[in-house]
C-alpha cells in the first residue's frame, strides 16, 4: 500500500472516502513506526556490563575495622556478664538471710545460715545451708531440718574473709549476736562489689562498691 494522498484517477473508488481511508492507514502506520523507533532509543541495547569489586586495599581495611570493633564489644559484653553474676550472688545471698529469718520468726527455733565449706578469704564461695538448729548448740546434726542449700559459686567471685562462717537467728528473728558484715566481690577488682551488713535486729543492708583498678583479689576487703 502506498501512503499517497492523490486520488486513484478513473476509478470510482479513488474519490475522497477512499482517500481519507488511505490517509487514516498512513497515520496508523507512521504512529506504530515512530512508536517503535522511541521503545528502541529507550532500551539501549544490552552489552556486557563492569561490575566493580573490593580491591585487596579496601578488603583489609575493612577485615580491620571489623577486628576492632569486635574486641571493644567483646570485652564490654564480658564485663557486663561479670557484672550480672556478681549482682546475682549478692541477690541469692540475701535472699538465703531472709528465709532464715522468716523461718526462725515462724518456727520459734533458731536457724542458721553456714558456709558449706568455709576457706580463708572466701567464706562461702563454697556454699552455703540454711537449717533449723533444733537443740541450739550452733552445729548442723543429725536429724535437724536442712531448709535450703546453695551451691558453690565460680571461683571469681568471693564471699566474706574467712572470719564469720555462719549467720544464726534468734526465735524472735533478731540475730544471735551484734551485727555482722560479709563482703561480696570479685577477684577481678575493676568489677563492683557489696558490702552486706545484717544488722542486729535481723534487717540486711546492702551497699555497692565502686571498682578500682588493682592487682587479682584473694579475698574481699
Amino acid at each position: 500500500m502506498s501512503c499517497s494522498r492523490k486520488p486513484v484517477l478513473g476509478s470510482v473508488i479513488g474519490g475522497l472516502p477512499r482517500q481519507n481511508r488511505v490517509n487514516s492507514r498512513c497515520r496508523y502506520v507512521a504512529y506504530k513506526m515512530e512508536s517503535i523507533v522511541l521503545k528502541h532509543k529507550a532500551t539501549p541495547l544490552s552489552g556486557p556490563s563492569r561490575q566493580r569489586g573490593f580491591t585487596l586495599v579496601e578488603l583489609l581495611a575493612t577485615i580491620t575495622v571489623l577486628v576492632i570493633l569486635s574486641s571493644i564489644a567483646a570485652a564490654s559484653f564480658s564485663s557486663t556478664v561479670n557484672n550480672n553474676r556478681i549482682y546475682s550472688a549478692q541477690n541469692e545471698f540475701v535472699a538465703y538471710l531472709a528465709l532464715a529469718r522468716s523461718e526462725a520468726a515462724r518456727r520459734g527455733l533458731p536457724v542458721m545460715l553456714s558456709a558449706t565449706t568455709p576457706v580463708t578469704g572466701n567464706a562461702f564461695g563454697g556454699g552455703w545451708t540454711v537449717w533449723v538448729d533444733t537443740n541450739g548448740n550452733g552445729s548442723f546434726d543429725s536429724g535437724e531440718p536442712l531448709l535450703r542449700s546453695h551451691e558453690a559459686l565460680p571461683s571469681t567471685i568471693l564471699i566474706g574473709d574467712g572470719t564469720t562462717t555462719s549467720v544464726a537467728f534468734n526465735p524472735t528473728g533478731f540475730l544471735a549476736g551484734a551485727a555482722v558484715d560479709i563482703k561480696l566481690c570479685a577477684r577481678d577488682p575493676i568489677l563492683a562489689s557489696f558490702d552486706i551488713t545484717i544488722q542486729a535486729n535481723g534487717l540486711t543492708d546492702v551497699a555497692d562498691v565502686a571498682g578500682y583498678a588493682g592487682s587479682t583479689r584473694s579475698s574481699c576487703s
